[in-house]
């Protein structure tokens, strides 16, 4: 009787505590670098200093370049295409959510016209800053600090 008694000590003490405690998948205690790796990503907009750039991907596709600004992660290399270029360049994805980004190159391509939202060479310096990813509703962010302290989050969709 007295281990019963215990046990019901013990379980109305954690009942609470697990209750009130979020699912490890909201924690993002579950997800891992290989839940990216291997997909094309499609950049979607930009988050910077209180303000949101969303891509007009309808306007890209019009315009011939709706293969812009991509990003594919895959065996510690990356590559994708800017605008108009491709480029590549290696990765690290360190412990929890950290991620270098090593020195990008491209091909040098001329472009007709660049969107005149961001410049390939924007989205270049972005990525070259890039310290942390994280996998928000399907989407992956990363995030771009620059050295005024400020961070530019790059949101991509899966393509």
């Amino acid at each position: 009787m007295k281990i019963f008694l215990n046990l019901f000590i013990l379980l109305a003490i954690m009942l609470p505590v697990s209750a009130n405690a979020a699912p490890a998948q909201d924690l993002g205690t579950s997800l891992s670098f290989r839940d990216i790796e291997g997909k094309e990503w499609i950049l979607l907009e930009l988050k910077s200093a209180g303000k949101t750039i969303l891509m007009d991907r309808q306007k890209l596709e019009a315009e011939n370049m709706g293969g812009f600004f991509t990003i594919r992660f895959e065996d510690g290399r990356l590559g994708g295409v800017g605008a108009p270029n491709r480029y590549f360049g290696p990765y690290t994805a360190g412990a929890g959510r950290d991620l270098d980004i090593g020195i990008l190159a491209s091909t040098l391509m001329m472009a007709l016209r660049e969107p005149e939202f961001l410049k390939e060479s924007e989205f270049f310096d972005f990525l070259s800053r890039v310290s942390r990813w994280d996998l928000r509703e399907g989407k992956l962010e990363l995030y771009s600090p620059d050295g005024d302290g400020n961070e530019t989050v790059l949101v991509f969709i899966s393509g």
